[in-house]
Formats: structure tokens, C-alpha cells, sequence
């Protein structure tokens, strides 16, 4: 090949360099190089206003008008610290991303996933320490539409499904967190929907009443919880009961 084939080839590779990145707004030239420069996420001073921000985010999700939208890697602000506002106890169904659903960027939200968004050790665990280290103002309790876990723990109190764990493992155990709020519904009404949300305000019952960091942050005003279902077909995520009140 010539120098002057050479020389061409060069100026021509420079030439649609230079192009490329005139069709990228300078914004998001800076954003790509420095990512840790981008918009930080909002710390609300009460659970309401942390409520207030998450519905607030899920209706612009709905619209497909998401404003905080950030795929970027992390970025040394965010790599070093982490300030989420809420905590979010859901189901391991790979159709629900909070992060999505609520439209914050990486950061502002702490979550725990068991498939049927019970309490356990783990999740019961993560939400307190994101409640007395991280200090979360607000705990969902997120059940889904179509959970496979609340549709198990139907089938084992109507007597139609069993787990053992021969066969089944650990799922037995996951599923039982879920069979006393099945059993406490009359058979006539035990849908799905039903048990989904009966699941979801049961379980915020028993995390909004455990001692000795969720009651007491509850009773001091500076938390809530709140149990609410997300509908998979239109993503929208609706409150089944107001916040609880420890008894």
C-alpha cells in the first residue's frame, strides 16, 4: 500500500471520528467520561415525601416518560457512598425492577428480593439495616400480579401441591411464609389478586411490628410502611392499605 493510500485512510478514520462526535451532545460526552458527574437523587426529608417520590416516579414509568434514566457505571461519587431514601422488600420475579418501576438512578433505593416478598432473617435483616445505618425514611412491602410463589402457597392449602424437600429443596420454606395469609381467606375468596394483597399488607404487618429498629422508628414518626402490588401488564404499582401502625 503507498504513503499516499496510507495518508487517505488516516485522514478519512479521523474525519468520521470527529463526525461520530459532533452527533453526540457535549452533556453526554461529559456524562460518558466522567459518569459520576450526573444528576444526584433526591433525599426527602419525611416518609410522605419519600411516598410522594416513588408514585411520583411509577407514574412517569406508566407514561414512558422516565426523567432518571442512568446506565452509566456507578462513578466515584457513587462507588464510595450510597444514600438510598427508601427500601423496598420485593419478589425475586425477574419482571420487576424497582430501580425502573419508581424511575430513580442507581443509589436511591435499597432492596431485598425472596421470591414472595416475605420476611425472613435476610430480608428482615437488610430493611433494618438500611432503616438504622442508611436511613431509609420509607419500607414497601411489594407484592406483584402473577406471583408464582403466592400461586404455590394457594395449591398447598387447597390441597393440591406439596413441597418436599426431597425434591424441592429450600422452596417449601418460602412458600409457607405465604400459606397462613392463604388460610386466613375464605376458599370463595381466595383469588389470586386477593391473596397477592392480603400477602403484601400481612407481611408489612409483621415487619412495621418487629423490635428493636422498625416499631420504634415507626413510633418516632421518622419511618413508614406501606404494602403495595405492582401490576406486571401496565406497570403501575398500587397501595393496598395505608401506612401501619404497629400495634
Amino acid at each position: 500500500m503507498s504513503d499516499e493510500s496510507l495518508s487517505r485512510r488516516k485522514f478519512l478514520t479521523r474525519a468520521g471520528a470527529v463526525s461520530a462526535g459532533a452527533l453526540v451532545p457535549v452533556g453526554a460526552m461529559e456524562a460518558m467520561a466522567s459518569p459520576s458527574k450526573g444528576r444526584k437523587g433526591p433525599h426527602p426529608a419525611t416518609p410522605k415525601a419519600a411516598l410522594h417520590l416513588l408514585q411520583g416516579g411509577n407514574k412517569r414509568y406508566r407514561a414512558n416518560k422516565l426523567e432518571l434514566r442512568d446506565y452509566s457505571p456507578a462513578g466515584v461519587d457513587r462507588a464510595n457512598d450510597q444514600k438510598p431514601f427508601a427500601a423496598i422488600l420485593t419478589c425475586s420475579d425477574s419482571r420487576l425492577a424497582p430501580d425502573l418501576v419508581f424511575d430513580v438512578q442507581q443509589g436511591n433505593l435499597f432492596v431485598a428480593k425472596v421470591a414472595g416478598n416475605s420476611i425472613d432473617t435476610g430480608t428482615l435483616g437488610s430493611v433494618e439495616y438500611a432503616v438504622a445505618v442508611l436511613g431509609v425514611k420509607l419500607i414497601m412491602v411489594l407484592g406483584h400480579s402473577d406471583c408464582g410463589a403466592v400461586k404455590s402457597a394457594i395449591s398447598v392449602v387447597n390441597g393440591t401441591k406439596s413441597f418436599p424437600p426431597s425434591k424441592y429443596g429450600s422452596i417449601g420454606p418460602v412458600v409457607d411464609a405465604i400459606v397462613p395469609t392463604v388460610k386466613a381467606i375464605p376458599p370463595s375468596q381466595r383469588t389470586l389478586q386477593a391473596c397477592t394483597s392480603s400477602n403484601a399488607s400481612n407481611q408489612a404487618t409483621e415487619l412495621a411490628n418487629s423490635d428493636p429498629i422498625v416499631k420504634p422508628a415507626i413510633r418516632a414518626g421518622t419511618l413508614w410502611v406501606v404494602p403495595a402490588v405492582y401490576n406486571v401488564p401496565n406497570g403501575r404499582v398500587r397501595l393496598v392499605a395505608p401506612p401501619v401502625v404497629p400495634s
